[in-house]
């Protein structure tokens, strides 16, 4: 049998709450910067910086996910003093367009400590997978799958956490494998410290050709 290994080194950069932008104000907010600096997908923050609450506007991200994809969600602006973060998670953001002017208020736009990794498909046709995870620092993380179509359905797939709870919500060197068909996994890091770092091998045997 073959043997297909992938190693994998996460180190993400520290979140940062102007990661994007700092202060950005009226109608139309121009980014610093579009990409992340360790170049994962993280979830945006948008930071109210002012007693205003502008949670009645919101606001459209345009990026691109964890695979390079083109991506866009629409967000509620935050509150008086508050943040709010997207559901999804940007590789890069190319705009950020509110729905009405915050006026002389300002926000900042940046990243938290959270991410996922990109799609890393399986041979579904082949044999059992093991993926080791090792921990370096403090870290939070789940292993997920999907049985979405990766080649042909539409994104966003469907992501569901591992059978094996050793792998979900887990903060130290684990070891998981996978005994049924599954198109695709990926790693979602739920927080880290800064310095941390998780690095995922996966290795999976094709079955002989018969």
């Amino acid at each position: 049998m073959t043997q297909i290994p992938k190693r994998v080194v996460y180190t993400p950069a520290n979140a940062s709450l102007t990661g994007f932008a700092s202060n950005v104000t009226g109608a139309t907010w121009t980014l610093t910067t579009t990409a992340t600096s360790d170049g994962l997908a993280h979830q945006v923050s948008i930071r109210n910086d002012s007693i205003t609450d502008h949670s009645a506007k919101t606001a459209i991200l345009v990026g691109t996910d964890e695979d390079g994809k083109a991506l866009s969600e629409i967000i509620n602006l935050p509150g008086t003093s508050a943040t709010v973060e997207s559901t999804y998670y940007f590789k890069t953001l190319t705009s950020v367009t509110p729905s009405a002017t915050i006026g002389s208020d300002t926000m900042d736009i940046g990243w938290v400590d959270e991410f996922v990794s990109n799609t890393i498909p399986y041979n579904h046709r082949g044999s059992v997978a093991t993926i080791d995870f090792t921990v370096s620092g403090t870290i939070n993380y789940t292993s997920q799958f999907t049985t979405n179509l990766i080649q042909k359905d539409t994104k966003p797939f469907t992501w569901k956490d591992s059978n094996d709870t050793d792998v979900v919500n887990a903060t130290t060197n684990q070891t998981t494998g996978l005994e049924f068909p599954v198109m695709a996994t990926r790693v979602k890091v739920n927080s880290y410290t800064d310095g941390a770092t998780l690095t995922m091998f996966l290795t999976q045997h094709n079955q002989p050709l018969s």
